[in-house]
C-alpha cells in the first residue's frame, strides 16, 4: 500500500457496501449525493436502486455488461470512481494490468502514460511507484481528474465483492503472469475472476491455474482451433466486435462464452444476437 507521506492526496472511495447503502438513502432523501456523482450518468440516480454486480463468476446471468476499463467514455479510464459506479448499478469492472520499474501491478491501458495521465509521461515500465502515485487519471468529460490505481489497491477496495474481469497485457512475462495470479490466489479470488489475455498460453496458463480464462482475439477467428483453446481449459472469449456474425455463432456453437469489444455504450450491446453472453463497452450505463 502506499504511504501516506509519497501519496498525501489519494483520497479512499467509499466501500462498495458503504455506497451501496447511501445510495439508498438518497433514494429515501435521508442523505445528500456524493459529491463523485457528479462524474457521470449515475448522477440522476434510478428510480430504484440498481441491483449491485455479482460477487462469483457462477452467479453471471447473461447477458453480462462489462464496463470497459471501468467505464472510460464516463469516468476517468480505470479510476476507483469508474469502477465502483459500475459495480454499484451491477456491471463487472473490467481493468487493464501493466508493471511499474520495481514490478508493482498497476492499471492503465497503455503501456506508456500519455494519453490518460497528467503529471508523468513515458513508457510504464519506466516509472517509479512514487512517480504512478503523483499522477493524476484525465476525465473524458473535461471533469475532475482522478487518482492512479494499483492492482493491490483495486482488490483491496473490490477483491471478493464484485466479479472482477482483469487482463494481463501483451508484453507480460510468464513470471509476471505467475505474479499477478498468486496476488489473487494470496486473496482467494479463483471464483470471482474472469482474467483475459491476448496471448494464448498466458490464456491457458490462467486457465491451468483454476481461473476462468477469457481468451482475447481480433477481427479474424484465432490460429488454434476450436477444440486446442476448449482443451486448454478455456471457457471464455473475447472478439472484437469487428468479427463476423458468423464466426461469433461459430465460436458460442462450440461451446465458448462469447464476449466482444467494444461497444460505444449498452445501447449497442441489446442490438448483438441473443446468443452472446457479454460484452464490453464504454459507457454501460446509455441503455
Amino acid at each position: 500500500m502506499t504511504s501516506i507521506n509519497s501519496k498525501m492526496f489519494r483520497p479512499r472511495p467509499a466501500s462498495i457496501v458503504s455506497a451501496a447503502a447511501l445510495s439508498i438513502a438518497v433514494i429515501a432523501g435521508t442523505a445528500a449525493a456524493p459529491a463523485s456523482a457528479s462524474l457521470g450518468p449515475i448522477s440522476a440516480g434510478p428510480a430504484h436502486p440498481s441491483p449491485a454486480a455479482p460477487d462469483l463468476v457462477s452467479d453471471l446471468t447473461y447477458p453480462t455488461t462489462i464496463s470497459h476499463r471501468g467505464g472510460a467514455a464516463v469516468y476517468p479510464e480505470e479510476s476507483m470512481e469508474g469502477f465502483t459506479a459500475s459495480v454499484k448499478d451491477g456491471f463487472l469492472p473490467e481493468m487493464d494490468i501493466q508493471f511499474l520499474e520495481d514490478g508493482t501491478p498497476v492499471l492503465i491501458h497503455d503501456d506508456t502514460a500519455d494519453r490518460t495521465l497528467n503529471g508523468v509521461s513515458g513508457p510504464i515500465r519506466d516509472l517509479s511507484l512514487e512517480e504512478w502515485n503523483s499522477a493524476t487519471i484525465k476525465s473524458p468529460t473535461g471533469g475532475k481528474e482522478a487518482a492512479t490505481v494499483t492492482l493491490a489497491e483495486a482488490l483491496d477496495e473490490l477483491g471478493g465483492e464484485v466479479v472482477i474481469v482483469p487482463e494481463i497485457k501483451p508484453g507480460a512475462t510468464s513470471a509476471e503472469v505467475d505474479q499477478v495470479l498468486d496476488e489473487f490466489d494470496e486473496r482467494g479470488l479463483s471464483d470471482s475472476l474472469i482474467v483475459q489475455s491476448f496471448d494464448f498460453e498466458a490464456a491457458k496458463t490462467i486457465a491451468e491455474r483454476g481461473y476462468t480464462s477469457l481468451y482475447l482475439m481480433g477481427a479474424t477467428l484465432p490460429k488454434q482451433s476450436f477444440d486446442e483453446i476448449s482443451d486448454a481449459g478455456i471457457e471464455w472469449v473475447g472478439p472484437s466486435k469487428n468479427l463476423p456474425t458468423r464466426d461469433l455463432r461459430k465460436l458460442d456453437k462450440a461451446g465458448f462464452h462469447v464476449a466482444p469489444y467494444t461497444l460505444k455504450t449498452s445501447k449497442d450491446g441489446h442490438r448483438l444476437p441473443g446468443w452472446i453472453d457479454g460484452y464490453f463497452t464504454d459507457d454501460a450505463w446509455t441503455k
